[in-house]
């Protein structure tokens, strides 16, 4: 089975569940390279943005702990997922982690300039409060400062899985019928910009700023 058949599959199921509501998909089918960046509301975030977008061959960025596992591991493959440590729970210290995080973004500027359909999270893990935080994390700021050319940065924010059963958040309710909306919008002069007169801290406080505007 390939992604895309595994991709309308998982699309076909979710929709039992969720009323899924997409702004700015067109973003998505201009032939260009993407980085798509999203927020991280649930566990559930990444298959529904793969099972959503099926048809366009993103390869996300992803967390060992998914990578291997049995389920999640066996789509992320099919997605062609690049597997990244887990930084916050490996024995690293802070200068090896600073280390790995550099070489990850490596990682995804050389893959951007190849042409790959990329995507991870800025903040790097499922936000554990209302509101999406990013903290110092690097990675989207080494990459926008030196993204490559003819790449566009596709923002993601989603909503609606905030107080689900994938949230870390309480209280946790069980719904039926839930909506998840996800809006696209294109970024990319914000960014180049952003990362070129700011600082890295400065630079996520203004994804954050958009991440977390209430729509």
């Amino acid at each position: 089975m390939n992604r895309y058949t595994l991709g309308k599959i998982v699309k076909f199921f979710f929709h039992w569940h969720y009323d899924i509501q997409v702004t700015g998909e067109e973003l998505l089918r201009n032939e260009t390279t993407h980085l798509v960046l999203p927020n991280h509301t649930a566990y559930i975030d990444p298959l529904i943005l793969f099972s959503e977008e099926w048809w366009l061959p993103i390869c996300p960025m992803c967390d060992e702990s998914f990578t291997r596992h049995r389920f999640y591991g066996y789509i992320l493959r099919k997605a062609d997922a690049i597997e990244v440590p887990d930084l916050n729970k490996s024995a690293m210290s802070r200068e090896e982690g600073a280390q790995v995080a550099s070489q990850l973004s490596r990682i995804a500027i050389d893959s951007l300039a190849k042409g790959k359909q990329l995507c991870f999270y800025p903040s790097g893990h499922v936000k554990l409060v209302d509101k999406e935080i990013i903290g110092n994390r690097r990675m989207a700021y080494e990459v926008c400062k030196e993204l490559p050319e003819g790449v566009h940065v596709i923002l993601c924010r989603m909503r609606g899985l905030e107080t689900s059963l994938w949230s870390k958040l309480k209280p946790k309710k069980w719904k039926w019928r839930r909506t998840v909306t996800m809006i696209f919008e294109d970024h990319t002069d914000d960014l180049r910009a952003w990362a070129r007169t700011l600082d890295r801290r400065a630079f996520n406080e203004q994804l954050e700023n958009w991440y977390n505007t209430l729509t």
